[in-house]
């Protein structure tokens, strides 16, 4: 069985290395961002699994602890296909310190969409999650002091309106415009957008002073010691049981790990703005496994904002194409 995993996973580093003909890498990276989007689409619903105890026949766990486990395993994941990368020692201090941000920011944005995930549905939670795209570029705008063309306006307002407005609008119709646990729920899945979104200009900055393997390594263990002092100072109980170990380690393994890394070898093979279009299936994906494998209801409002959605990310696929080139 070792033999097999070591086995396994030399192949898949040594994917980034893998030579093939125009129209073979064209395919290849198809399938790599399908994969990824695939993977991205089952957070909220396996997620929802381990943190709503109406979701699951077993305790539900504490938010915090599955982000300390997951981002534990998806250190020790990225640990043997970083190893022929370049040394954490011979990275520049001011590249190592925004890396271990980075871990920061990820744990940050974890805890808080899986605390938003007891509150609120996996649908509403896959469909929210898109304004990480409207807070990417916000960020891009105050911080890199990128420039808003006026054809961009009318897409991230699609993306505002089918993200945020009707998620949010049905929640408050729903629950009589009070602004109870599930609406509660919906700002904290929005928060933490903001946080991924974080995560996104960091990661903007590290890329290219690093390998990605090592930064994805070092982040994910960064994030440990952050999740410990969390859980130190709220007293969390570590609560994690038998039953909850499949799960965590299918998010860890193929969610941060395989995911995040099939979705940086599309880039490479297939180009960003073809990697962005099928990567926005996330949504659909995370939509639809919510119907099928949490059984909740998916009304004609949620296609309709979906469809928005969708369809903004497509008219705005060059500035997001631009952002993961640089």
């Amino acid at each position: 069985m070792a033999l097999v995993t070591k086995n396994t996973l030399n192949r898949i580093a040594n994917l980034e290395n893998k030579k093939l003909t125009p129209k073979k890498a064209k395919w290849f990276g198809i399938i790599l961002a399908i994969l990824a989007a695939v993977f991205a689409g089952t957070i909220n619903v396996v997620g929802k699994t381990l943190v709503d105890p109406q979701s699951t026949d077993i305790e539900s766990l504490n938010p915090i602890n599955l982000a300390l486990v997951v981002g534990l395993i998806a250190g020790l994941f990225f640990t043997p296909l970083a190893k022929n990368q370049t040394s954490p020692r011979k990275i520049d201090k001011k590249t190592l310190i925004f890396i271990l941000l980075l871990g920061v920011s990820e744990v940050a944005a974890t805890t808080t969409n899986f605390f938003g995930l007891a509150h609120t549905s996996a649908t509403n939670a896959s469909i929210l999650s898109n304004t990480e795209f409207i807070f990417a570029i916000l960020i891009a705008i105050i911080i890199f002091h990128e420039r808003l063309n006026k054809k961009e306006y009318l897409p991230l307002a699609m993306i505002l309106g089918g993200a945020i407005i009707i998620p949010l609008g049905l929640d408050l119709q729903e629950n009589n415009f009070s602004l109870d646990k599930i609406v509660f729920g919906d700002f904290l899945i929005l928060l933490a957008a903001l946080f991924y979104a974080v995560d996104i200009s960091i990661a903007r900055f590290v890329s290219r002073r690093a390998p990605v393997t090592r930064i994805s390594q070092i982040s994910a263990f960064a994030g440990v010691p952050f999740a410990l002092l969390l859980i130190l100072i709220f007293q969390v109980p570590f609560d994690i049981q038998v039953p909850h170990i499949p799960s965590i380690l299918f998010m860890g393994i193929f969610v941060t790990g395989l995911g995040y890394y099939f979705f940086v070898l599309a880039l490479r093979f297939l180009g960003a703005i073809r990697t962005i279009l099928i990567y926005s299936t996330t949504t659909v994906f995370g939509v639809m496994f919510a119907g099928v494998f949490l059984g909740e209801q998916i009304t004609i409002f949620d296609v309709f904002a979906l469809g928005i959605v969708v369809f903004g990310v497509y008219l705005l696929r060059n500035r997001l194409a631009k952002m993961e080139e640089e």
